[in-house]
Formats: structure tokens, sequence, C-alpha cells
């Protein structure tokens, strides 16, 4: 299976992340609420690109059962996810997301998301965004809790029956797109998952030291 070999080749990088600081004193409950907060915010944006890509792709699809898949995840994240993340917003004392703006990294991730989903291959557009959840399971699964109820319950989102069966999916259909794919293919749609595992990395990073441009734009 090429997610098999996708992960393998990545493996050094999800390492990284599962030892970021972020995460380990998320687990421990000691993280900064103003760090939290940061990623939450920058995450609504994220979000936000997520949900274009999803409908991008969809309309690329090249089999019923992933153009179905990126159909309902494009909707539960216009609802569902959006939701969650605006709940946080308000157990961390409120988020004005409307006047939240992109820091470097979440914005060169996304432009790497959206151009990946317009100009790439299919398999190139799923290998792009497939990092981004199936990470987030490992993450779960690695931290298992938090005795931050506020961090606990954002943990155990991630472990659920529900999310391990969308990445199963997610899986699935990067398998699916990849068959009979030429060579030239199959080494774009490793290069989209290395960048975006880069990105996942980076994105713990801005999140931690709330990343900010060396020169406002304002």
């Amino acid at each position: 299976m090429i997610s098999k070999l996708f992960r393998q080749r990545a493996d050094h990088i999800w390492k990284s992340i599962l030892e970021h600081p972020f995460l380990e004193e998320l687990r421990r409950g000691t993280l900064s609420k103003e760090s939290f907060k940061f990623f939450i915010a920058q995450d609504y944006l994220f979000l936000q690109c997520m949900i274009r890509c999803l409908g991008i792709m969809e309309s690329k699809a090249t089999d019923k059962d992933s153009k179905r898949l990126l159909s309902d995840m494009r909707r539960s994240s216009e609802s569902v996810e959006m939701e969650g993340l605006n709940r946080l917003g308000e157990r961390l004392g409120g988020i004005d997301f409307r006047r939240v703006e992109y820091a470097p990294t979440c914005y060169a991730y996304t432009r790497h998301l959206l151009y990946t989903a317009s100009s790439g291959s299919f398999v190139e557009s799923v290998s792009a965004i497939t990092p981004c959840y199936w990470s987030y399971m490992e993450i779960g699964e690695a931290l298992k809790g938090s005795p931050d109820p506020l961090y606990d319950d954002w943990i155990k989102t991630y472990i659920s029956r529900e999310y391990q069966d969308l990445v199963s999916k997610i899986i699935e259909a990067l398998d699916r797109a990849a068959r009979g794919e030429p060579e030239e293919a199959i080494g774009a749609s490793m290069k989209a998952f290395l960048i975006s595992s880069e990105y996942e990395y980076m994105f713990w990073e801005m999140a931690y030291r709330r990343e900010k441009w060396v020169h406002p734009l304002d």
C-alpha cells in the first residue's frame, strides 16, 4: 500500500511531532492557555482553507467512494468542526475569529494545500491532506489524555472511534487513488505528503512560539 510507504518515509518528521513540547505540555496539562488559544485561532483559519480544498477535490474525485467521502468531510467541517472550534474559543475566554490574521506558517501551509488541490493530480491532493488527519490520530493515541479538562476533551476527539474510522477511509482513498498511477505522479504525491508532514510539525512550533511576522503587515 502506498500509504504505508509514505508514512515510513515521513516517520522522522512524525516522531519530531510527537516529541514537540506543545504536545508534551498539553499531555501534562501545563501548556500555556495563550499558546493553545493561538493554536485554536489559527486552526480556524486552517479549517476554512481545508473546506475549500475538500470542495475542489470533490469535483476532481475519480471514484464514487472518494467523492462521497470528500463531500461528507466538507459538510462535517462546515458544521461540526467549526462549531467545535467556536465552543473551544468560548471556553478559552472568547476568540473573535473574524479578526484573526494568518501567522506565517499557517499562511504557507494553507497555500500549499490550495495549490495542490487546484493544480495537482487527484492522488497528489489526497496525499497533501492526509498527514493532517492521520497525524492527529497518532497524536491522540500517544497523548491518551490530560489532567486539564479542556485539553483532555480536545485529545479525546482524536481517539474516538468516529475519528479513527474517518482516518481509515482517508487512507483507503489515498491507496485507491494511487492505483495505476505512473511513477511521476507517485513521486509528486510523496513529496506533497512529506511537505504537509513538515508543515504539521511547523504548525505546532508556530502555536508554541505564537509566531508573528518578522515585519508587521499592518
